[in-house]
């Protein structure tokens, strides 16, 4: 991971103070930051605007490369929180809060580590039961619990019965239930925990819980203590359930400007301004490949990975994905940030994500052919 020159640091502080009132996207003004690589951004700015931006439903791009924001855009199209029934017409600016959806993951991931540091919890490979109350558990309780440890959540390897999408599937149910970790618990176990990789969004509502209960205060009260309010991030929202507990696995909303922020994190190894906000170890052990998962792609500790190729060499990436389109993009060797945001909440594969995963790869290879670095 690279850390950035402080020399950059002055360019992030004029960045984010263009986040004000009336502050404008910064492919939409010449005076929002001095542009140090104009070729660059100019193209940037024409790529992250593509022809399908309506029917794609995009939302909005923010490009971060060298520790300085070089293309960022935002647009008009339909949007629907979790949790809402009815969507809405939406003018996306750069102060809008957006859904992160599943990206709300792996911002779990990273509370988890700051938590273990801070001693509030224990090793990862005790058994999850270890870490939560009585009154959590189902009346009718699952036989195998007891062998599901912290990492068979974090690695999507619980082995849990488990259909996540659909109508009628077993997210929307967890989402509706009176009590998100209870339903996760009367779960069935099906397969022996840590043989296989299957995603399932009750794994995190039930990390959300532990961490509720290891450090003594709600999810998004915690996050803000020990991980938003250090990046400098003040306007946030964690949307809730019925339970009353935060939607750990979905209910995260961000301006996407402040989602580069955890982009930045991970590039330099859990620091911030010089301080280290999560342990590196963590860091490196999070992003790390812990499993297979779709596709080609790799699964840490809520994140996956994969590599785009661009003129027949292969570029390793780090993300946080969404439903919807969602998307940080981190690329070490790169040092480069791409957030894209949308709204194709709950289409089916390729529908949902392609587009975004297309987008990256269009701005990975524009930065990779236009700037020598």
């Amino acid at each position: 991971m690279k850390a950035v020159k402080a020399s950059h640091l002055m360019a992030w502080a004029l960045w984010m103070a263009s986040a004000g009132a009336g502050a404008q996207a910064l492919c939409d003004t010449e005076r929002a930051v001095e542009k140090p690589m104009p070729a660059l951004s100019a193209a940037l700015c024409q790529t992250i605007d593509p022809p399908d931006r309506t029917a794609s439903l995009l939302h909005g791009v923010v490009v971060e490369y060298k520790g300085q924001v070089v293309a960022e855009r935002y647009f008009s199209a339909r949007d629907q929180r979790l949790g809402d029934f009815l969507g809405h017409d939406t003018a996306f600016t750069p102060q809008t809060l957006h859904d992160m959806r599943s990206i709300s993951k792996s911002v779990v991931s990273l509370l988890i580590g700051i938590a273990q540091q801070q001693g509030k919890l224990g090793s990862i490979d005790a058994p999850v039961l270890n870490y939560l109350h009585a009154g959590d558990r189902p009346a009718q309780m699952a036989a195998g619990w007891d062998r599901i440890t912290l990492r068979h959540l974090l690695t999507m390897s619980s082995g849990l019965a488990w259909q996540e999408d659909g109508v009628f599937g077993d997210q929307t149910r967890m989402e509706f239930s009176s009590d998100q970790a209870a339903y996760v618990l009367a779960r069935s176990v099906a397969q022996p925990p840590g043989a296989r990789y299957l995603y399932n969004s009750g794994n995190t509502a039930v990390l959300g819980r532990v961490l509720e209960r290891a450090t003594g205060t709600d999810l998004e009260t915690y996050a803000r203590r020990v991980l938003f309010e250090p990046l400098g991030v003040s306007d946030l929202e964690w949307r809730r359930g019925r339970d009353g507990h935060a939607f750990a696995h979905a209910g995260l909303r961000l301006r996407p400007r402040d989602l580069v922020k955890i982009g930045r994190l991970l590039l330099d190894g859990g620091r911030w301004n010089s301080r280290q906000i999560v342990p590196e170890n963590w860091v490196q052990e999070s992003v790390r490949s812990q499993i297979a998962a779709e596709l080609d792609w790799q699964y840490g500790y809520q994140w996956r990975s994969g590599d785009t190729v661009v003129d027949g060499k292969p570029w390793h990436w780090i993300a946080g994905f969404g439903n919807g389109g969602q998307r940080l993009y981190v690329v070490p060797a790169l040092n480069l940030n791409v957030v894209i945001v949308a709204g194709r909440y709950n289409a089916s594969y390729p529908v949902n994500g392609q587009p975004s995963q297309e987008l990256f790869h269009r701005v990975l290879a524009n930065v990779i052919r236009l700037d020598a670095r």
